[in-house]
């Protein structure tokens, strides 16, 4: 049948090699939920029947063989223990004499990698101080929205850096979450690490000593930093939000007063002078670690070419044109787009085909995604709430957002509030930025989407916001109307009609646009067609109104 693939008998080799170096049965669970397939599937891969394409591939990448067509039937091998060799390699480099480091235990595993070179190049040229900075900076702060491949993208770093010439000899990857939103015990966490690190054992009794536990906990501590000094290690520190403030934006970044030990061990590992490198990744801004020895790095969507490979790897049936608009509506982010290729592929109303999705759904959240951004809105202050909610009526793909439109709706605080402390307290929780090549702040599509239901919840609070963009618009000065030659001349007022319709104010919308029109009406066509009038302008105020009032008021 056509779309499936089974495995040759030297592939199957391979694999099976590959899967005993991993510990693993047959029909592992974990490499079943890896490969997102069945047992079923499994069984059928071993028995060598033929599968679908995308569950075969998928079953190779879970146990890091990327080169599927080696174990693909078909596919000429020419001798199968170089390749054998090789796929060991990948899985189980602690094994191989040439590598400097064994991959942590508990690394997670990368089923679906993407090209992101160019944050790899980067992480590798900061961690390896390959453009000889001085001082280098001791860690790395990686941030981003849940789901946009932090993780992803550090354990692939590290997998990369295990077969390559580098300086570590030992490397720890520690969650800071411990149970759901909850960090481990310090203590626990402290025994994890230097276990990870070393294989000496970590309880030191102390003779004579009036105060056990805490010289206890310090012993520790002298014990990690003499590992970090005396052998080059590599420390992840993954979910570090876990362990910061919420529910106050003066304090968004910090860390919580509870993990006090915590935020002592971070600034005390990346301000002592030592051989040793510490990568945090959050999905929030450390604002307490000293940016002088702390590069941040924000993590945004895949590339519009790296996108598409993941939908196409779905076999979804679609268009490249539709692929791109997906890809677009969701900005790349790769855990949302994972989880529409599932529905769109599993679900019966849809069957593969995104032209039908796309044509369906005027919405981007789904339950499973709307989960993930869940779990930041509980972190935020009833006040970071009401700004995110308000300033999500605002279409900044249409018109930029400056500190203007967001102060417009903010006129309860002052500037100095707003900007100090609401905004920046945003900007660490990554639900806002600033786009320098916009000149504008902008908000993920996911998150324009919750903050607007957020909105609607109340339907006041909607109306109100939408009428302080209507006035924020209209206090926007315009040249005079002897001048306008484009749409961006007049789209200040088409903004504002927008607000005006959506806030129930028609008459108010009525005055703004039938001047416009009624200006419009002055040139024929020839004018439109051969002046310096846009032809398109009449028609794009027409669509842009009909998306706010549903139809278009007859100018008085």
């Amino acid at each position: 049948m056509a779309g499936l693939l089974r495995a040759s008998e030297e592939g199957l080799k391979i694999i099976d090699m590959v899967r005993r170096n991993l510990g693993w049965n047959k029909t592992e669970d974990s490499w079943c939920m890896a490969a997102l397939v069945s047992t079923a599937t499994l069984k059928r891969f071993w028995a060598r029947k033929g599968i679908r394409r995308e569950n075969f591939i998928n079953i190779c990448k879970a146990v890091e063989i990327h080169n599927w067509e080696y174990i693909a039937e078909g596919y000429k091998i020419l001798k199968t223990e170089p390749l054998l060799a090789a796929s060991i390699a990948d899985i189980a480099p602690d094994t191989q004499t040439d590598r400097t480091f064994a991959l942590p235990d508990n690394i997670p595993l990368v089923w679906n990698w993407l090209d992101r070179t160019s944050h790899l190049n980067t992480l590798k040229t900061l961690i390896l101080n390959l453009d000889n900075r001085n001082p280098p900076p001791n860690a790395i702060a990686l941030v981003g929205l849940p789901g946009i491949g932090k993780t992803t993208l550090i354990s692939q770093l590290i997998r990369q850096l295990q077969t390559e010439n580098n300086p570590f000899v030992a490397v720890a990857w520690q969650s800071l979450e411990f149970v759901k939103n909850q960090a481990p015990q310090f203590d626990w966490f402290l025994d994890s690490l230097l276990s990870a690190l070393s294989s000496a054992d970590t309880t030191f009794p102390i003779q004579n000593a009036p105060s056990a536990a805490p010289v206890h906990t310090f012993q520790k501590i002298e014990k990690l930093l003499k590992l970090l000094k005396n052998q080059p290690c590599l420390i992840v520190c993954d979910r570090l939000e876990t362990i910061l403030q919420f529910g106050r934006a003066e304090t968004a970044g910090y860390f919580a007063e509870t993990q006090s030990e915590y935020a002592w061990l971070f600034k005390l590992l990346i301000e002592t002078a030592h051989q040793s490198k510490i990568i945090f990744i959050s999905r929030e801004t450390l604002a307490e670690l000293p940016p002088t020895i702390t590069r941040e790095i924000t993590i945004d969507g895949l590339t519009n070419n790296c996108a598409i490979a993941l939908l196409t790897s779905f076999n979804l049936i679609g268009t490249i044109e539709e692929m791109t608009e997906l890809a677009q509506r969701y900005q790349g982010h790769p855990q949302a787009l994972q989880l529409i290729a599932s529905l769109i592929r599993d679900d019966s109303e849809y069957q593969s085909n995104v032209s039908k999705f796309l044509q369906d759904r005027d919405w981007l959240l789904t339950r499973p995604i709307e989960s993930l951004l869940d779990e930041m809105i509980a972190r935020l202050s009833d006040i970071e709430r009401t700004c995110l909610s308000r300033i999500s009526v605002y279409q900044t793909a249409e018109y930029p957002l400056n500190f203007a439109g967001i102060a417009a709706q903010m006129p309860e605080v002052s500037k100095y509030e707003l900007k100090e402390n609401i905004i920046l307290a945003l900007k660490r929780r990554q639900l806002l930025y600033y786009d320098c090549q916009r000149l504008s702040y902008q908000l993920h599509p996911l998150v324009r989407e919750k903050g607007d239901r957020i909105l609607n919840q109340n339907p006041e609070n909607f109306r109100t916001a939408h009428r302080q963009a209507y006035r924020y618009f209209i206090s926007i000065p315009l040249k005079p109307e002897c001048e306008w030659q484009h749409i961006e001349d007049i789209k200040p007022l088409i903004r504002a009609h927008y607000h005006g319709c959506q806030a129930g104010d028609l008459d108010a919308a009525n005055a703004i646009i039938s001047g416009v029109c009624e200006y419009l009406r002055q040139w024929n066509c020839a004018e439109l067609v051969c002046g310096n009038i846009e032809l398109p302008l009449l028609a794009e105020v027409k669509n842009i109104s009909l998306s706010g009032a549903g139809k278009m008021p007859t100018p008085q």
